[in-house]
């Protein structure tokens, strides 16, 4: 009673309400929760006794849920003792703790609670069933179990109003649209249900075809056409209803601006040639202008294209030019290909970069997720290690996070001296060696790291962590995680080079990871570059093609997104590209590739 009374007061203090002096008139009466504070709720609770203090506190639990505080939701439902006297307390708990362990990011403990015998027998009205089978999707969805998620939306629909129907189905298509096309034929080819089989082939040719809009949207009128009574069919997710609107708008006269000679000349040709492979294989009917940006100032090739009947610019690729642009009064689009070094924004402005920060913050937001908190950073003493250090330290501080300690290192052969300093390794060989000289005695001794330490942050490239990972495991921290960016793999690499960054877990672009599909295999062919240091920008040209037709639909639907070559790319609302990249980790010099997710 004590923990309870602490608990409510503490509730009290936080939301600034006094303590109500009536008592619920009758016992046994569910509580009207919409009328009453969630410290009411507590109170009241208190006051009540046993089936009406459960109904209490499962209103307040869903109270706290509502409010977005799934941790004090989830301390209320600890607080009832026994939630199973009657079936409606029951059913209502169970479902209440489901989808408080959902929100807690615990699917496994969601799917356990929804898997009660309990509540598989128990009369369920339909807004129990909606429930359960929201919480189930968004549980499966938690443990990237798409396919199923989808199927809990797609039985969800026959229960749902007209209005809800819209919402349900943009959910099944965005779960459907994380499965390999391959993968979604195959499982439609199997589905015993119509209901399902057609959701699955809705998905898989709009997977197979999204990178050629107008031969998606031939499959898509096939489809609706086999499909015509298909729930799908009369209510079609938004990105697909866009589809005529976005052929009938592509531009017909598109201008690269990009860097042919000078420091950046080989990554401007990555880009153009990876472009124009992209153009030539879809038998683009657009008329596709160069202009090399070593030969003009950016303004003057802006105002070049648009006098030539230019309708798309795609580039530049420098910062200062891009800066440049953002300053001008477009009336065309312009799909940057760097983002400005002052932050300036541009309505008619797309900004798509290769920031190593954005692999940053993609590092921060894994090892955040696996509820990981004191760091070691290792980094070069370069511009390079300094910049990239900061914006983790920056971003890892926001999240709570803790850097124990960091070091730098330069161009050395034996990493040794700093690794033994950083893992504090010297202070326990002195230890050991006092505690010799004192008791007079030689003893066998293994040297003990600190323990302050959940994963090690390591900027390198390959040669460097070559030197650095190993001897990491040599003295005792091989059971540390260590995280880094793409800068550590190089795709061209053997796999003896590469056997000695073994356990590193990194996040890279699709190009590097995945054999991505058959314009990416013929460019490889062709250019030997594509498989080297210039991978990311034959994939960036690529994905510049592939983009360029999808920029409003990007713009207008928040929750669309472009499986690329670059990374899963949303749109945010500065107009600015964001790309979620995949994660890999060496296993026998060969990096694997897989989700990460919460441990």
């Amino acid at each position: 009673m004590l923990k309870h009374y602490l608990f409510v007061s503490f509730v009290v203090v936080l939301t600034g309400c006094t303590t109500p002096t009536e008592r619920p008139s009758e016992t046994g009466k569910k509580p009207r929760a919409p009328d009453q504070s969630l410290s009411t709720l507590l109170i009241r609770a208190e006051q009540a006794e046993d089936l009406a203090a459960t109904e209490f506190r499962l209103a307040a639990a869903a109270r706290a849920l509502d409010l977005g505080d799934a941790r004090q939701a989830k301390q209320i439902l600890e607080l009832i003792s026994n939630p199973h006297t009657v079936e409606s307390t029951s059913t209502d708990y169970l479902i209440l703790a489901a989808r408080t362990a959902v929100a807690n990011g615990d699917a496994k403990r969601a799917l356990s609670f929804l898997g009660d015998r309990r509540l598989q027998s128990a009369t369920l009205t339909i807004n129990h069933q909606t429930s359960i089978a929201r919480t189930r999707s968004d549980a499966y969805q938690q443990t990237r179990s798409f396919v199923a998620s989808a199927r809990e939306r797609i039985y969800l629909d026959r229960l749902l109003e007209d209005s809800e129907l819209e919402e349900n189905h943009e959910q099944i298509f965005s779960s459907l649209m994380e499965v390999p096309a391959r993968s979604l034929a195959t499982q439609a080819n199997r589905a015993i249900t119509s209901d399902v089989r057609g959701w699955l082939s809705l998905a898989a040719l709009a997977k197979l075809h999204q990178n050629d809009p107008l031969k998606q949207l031939h499959e898509l009128n096939k489809w609706k056409r086999a499909w015509s009574h298909h729930t799908a069919s009369r209510s079609l997710p938004r990105s697909l209803k866009m589809l005529s609107r976005i052929v009938s708008e592509r531009p017909s006269v598109i201008a690269l601006l990009l860097p042919l000679q000078g420091d950046l000349s080989s990554r401007g040709q990555a880009i153009r040639d990876g472009f124009i492979a992209a153009h030539y294989e879809q038998n683009g009917s657009a008329q596709i202008i160069i202009y090399d940006t070593t030969t003009a100032t950016a303004t003057e090739l802006v105002n070049r294209a648009k006098a030539q009947g230019v309708e798309l610019i795609i580039g530049p690729l420098s910062k200062d030019a891009v800066t440049e642009i953002a300053s001008l009064n477009l009336n065309i689009p312009v799909l940057a290909l760097n983002r400005t070094s002052d932050n300036s924004l541009n309505p008619n402005l797309y900004q798509f970069g290769l920031a190593p920060e954005d692999e940053i913050i993609q590092v921060i937001e894994q090892v955040h997720s696996e509820r990981l908190k004191h760091a070691l950073v290792i980094y070069p003493d370069r511009e390079w290690g300094s910049r990239n250090f900061a914006a983790f330290e920056q971003g890892w501080r926001a999240k709570g996070g803790n850097i124990v300690d960091s070091a730098t290192f330069s161009n050395q052969r034996d990493y040794s001296d700093l690794v033994k300093k950083l893992l504090d390794i010297d202070s326990s060989e002195k230890r050991a060696s006092d505690l010799r000289r004192i008791i007079g005695e030689r003893f066998e001794f293994t040297p003990r790291r600190r323990q302050d330490i959940d994963f090690i942050f390591l900027l390198a490239n390959p040669g460097q962590a070559r030197g650095i990972n190993p001897t990491l495991e040599h003295f005792y921290a091989e059971d540390i995680p260590v995280y880094a960016t793409s800068h550590i793999y190089e795709s061209s690499d053997s796999w003896i080079d590469a056997i000695d960054l073994d356990g590193i877990r990194f996040c890279d672009i699709p190009w590097k990871l995945t054999s991505f599909d058959t314009i990416q295999k013929k460019i490889q062919s062709t250019w030997n570059r594509a498989d080297g240091q210039l991978a990311p920008f034959y994939a960036m040209g690529l994905d510049a093609h592939r983009l360029y037709p999808r920029l409003q639909q990007l713009k207008e639907l928040s929750n669309e997104r472009l499986y690329g070559a670059t990374g899963i790319i949303r749109l945010n609302q500065n107009n600015e590209i964001e790309r979620e990249l995949m994660w890999a980790r060496f296993k026998d010099g060969t990096p694997v590739s897989a989700p990460m997710s919460a441990q």
